[in-house]
């Protein structure tokens, strides 16, 4: 078997190619790796700032139910009121809620804090005044509302039902049968002055909404945010003729819209998704007319919820900001950075090239160097070091080499007749024939000089040689080209000698072999291969046709 020899030049542009896809390969990793680090800092920093959002809500929040319960601890301990409300208490028990005993008193005591109240409500952000008795929770008067009173709250005022269990402050957020509140309830004791021992009346309430606080948040962080509540929540808590009253409900969204800074609401709701349980740990960036914006969203508990962990969220409170600035410069940086990668990919090509074109032009010398000028083939210099290198080899692997010389018969009278121009041609001709027969079988054709050629085989026994040598003489016969002058044919032939390391081990006595090989091809009549082994085996071949 007949090994490959590869040439010194091959594959160079594809070479190019791969450094070329393995450069670009590198700078799209650095683009990709750098959007990556980029998005996830920017991703990070609009978490942090909604995280920063949530804690200032909480605070603000927190802040709500402490005045809610200084204004109730306040009026709790405004005696006269008390002693009022004490007096009232008796009479519910004795003559039941609506008597005219009671509404005179109820009257009483609106009459003593109604202006002060409404002074109240003016300055600060309160809504409602509420005293309540136990035990439970049984209205006894709304200063905001004072036609409604008798109702009984147990479901769903659990601030009322501990504070007059306790007989201890209690805050929250809650939603009564007709709206939602921040409340801060305190206990009333007065004195009885039927018994002049300390009494425990019922329980005052101070509440606001977040109809109030959440403009006031809006303006103070530079964000805007809402309250929705779930539609299961109201349900359960409101009276079902207040919540179309007091919700301005959207079939379009899924929850109910307890307050809001801005009316642009249902336009964030829509770019952004509402998990199960309102819990949400990322945020949300959408575009809106040419603005940036992002929105984050957390769980809203009411007063139970912040007692069992195990009660579901009522609602959520979503908060949203424009963040233009930072994604303009996200955006920026990163087409700096595609620009950056191209230019330098770019001149990472021109470099590349450049030093491929130096390359060129070193290896366009050392071929002209390597390559005879007329045929193209390998030239004498080349045989010399290639034969030295191939017999190296072939002797430390114990592979057989074997040598091909081969010449073309009355080539001087060949050019006699037909000129020099046209014995170039025909030796042109001639390599070419003898490089593509050669170099199917893995070897490498030189011009030896003249009108003389020589072939290297690598791993090549004599059999094969001898075979490849025909085919070589037999090609060069059916090219026709004509030889008028020749004493034995009509046309160009050739002579072969062929040789082996198997019976020449060194290079020298390799190409003595061929040669000696050459000239008996010669001396037996031309247009023949004589092979080296022919004394050995005690026979010649007669190949001529």
């Amino acid at each position: 078997m007949i090994k490959k020899h590869r040439p010194i030049e091959k594959h160079r542009n594809r070479s190019v190619l791969y450094i070329s896809a393995i450069i670009l390969c590198i700078d799209l990793l650095f683009v990709a790796i750098n959007y990556y680090t980029s998005h996830k800092t920017l991703q990070n920093t609009l978490l942090q700032q909604a995280e920063n959002h949530r804690n200032e809500f909480d605070l603000t929040l927190n802040m709500t139910y402490r005045n809610m319960l200084q204004l109730s601890t306040f009026i709790s301990n405004n005696d006269e009121l008390n002693q009022l409300f004490l007096a009232g208490k008796k009479a519910v028990e004795k003559e039941g809620m609506h008597s005219d005993k009671v509404s005179q008193l109820r009257k009483a005591l609106l009459d003593k804090v109604k202006v002060p109240w409404d002074l109240t409500v003016q300055k600060f952000n309160v809504r409602q005044l509420h005293y309540q008795l136990g035990p439970g929770s049984l209205s006894y008067l709304r200063v905001h509302e004072p036609n409604r009173f008798g109702d009984r709250m147990d479901n769903t005022r659990f601030t009322i039902i501990d504070t007059n269990a306790e007989k201890t402050a209690h805050v929250g957020f809650e939603t009564g049968r007709v709206y939602s509140g921040l409340r801060g309830v305190s206990p009333v004791w007065t004195t009885d002055p039927a018994t002049n021992e300390r009494t425990y009346v019922g329980a005052v309430e101070v509440g606001t909404s977040f109809k109030q606080i959440l403009p006031l948040f809006a303006h103070t962080f530079n964000v805007e945010n809402a309250v929705l509540l779930s539609k299961e929540h109201v349900k359960k808590n409101m009276w079902q003729s207040y919540v179309s009253n007091y919700f301005r409900e959207n079939t379009d969204i899924d929850y109910y819209l307890e307050a809001s800074s801005s009316d642009d609401v249902k336009a964030v709701l829509a770019k952004t998704t509402i998990n199960q349980g309102f819990i949400e740990n990322n945020t949300t960036v959408f575009e809106e007319d040419g603005r940036y914006f992002s929105s984050y969203y957390f769980p809203l508990f009411d007063y139970q919820g912040t007692k069992d962990n195990t009660l579901p969220p009522v609602g959520f409170v979503l908060i949203w900001e424009d963040v233009t600035p930072l994604i303009v410069d996200f955006n920026r940086s990163f087409w700096v950075n595609i620009l950056f990668s191209i230019m330098a990919f770019i001149l990472l090509e021109i470099f590349l090239l450049w030093i491929l074109r130096k390359e060129k032009k070193l290896s366009a010398a050392k071929r002209e160097a390597l390559i005879d000028g007329l045929t193209g083939l390998y030239n004498r210099r080349f045989f010399d070091a290639l034969l030295k290198k191939e017999s190296a080899n072939a002797l430390k692997a114990n592979t057989p080499l074997s040598m091909i010389i081969c010449d073309i018969d009355f080539f001087k009278r060949f050019n006699d007749t037909y000129g020099h121009p046209q014995g170039d041609e025909g030796l042109k001709q001639v390599a070419h024939t003898i490089q593509r027969i050669v170099d199917s079988h893995g070897g490498v054709a030189c011009r030896f000089g003249g009108e003389e050629f020589v072939v290297v085989l690598p791993y090549t026994n004599l059999k094969d040689a001898i075979n490849l040598a025909e085919s070589i003489r037999k090609s060069v016969s059916s090219l026709g080209i004509p030889h008028e002058s020749s004493l034995i044919r009509s046309h160009l032939t050739l002579s072969l000698g062929v040789s082996c390391t198997h019976d020449s081990p060194s290079s020298k006595s390799l190409l003595d072999a061929a040669d000696a090989r050459l000239y008996q091809a010669k001396e037996k009549g031309r247009n023949r291969v004589e092979p080296c082994f022919a004394s050995a085996h005690g026979h010649s071949s007669d190949l001529s046709q």
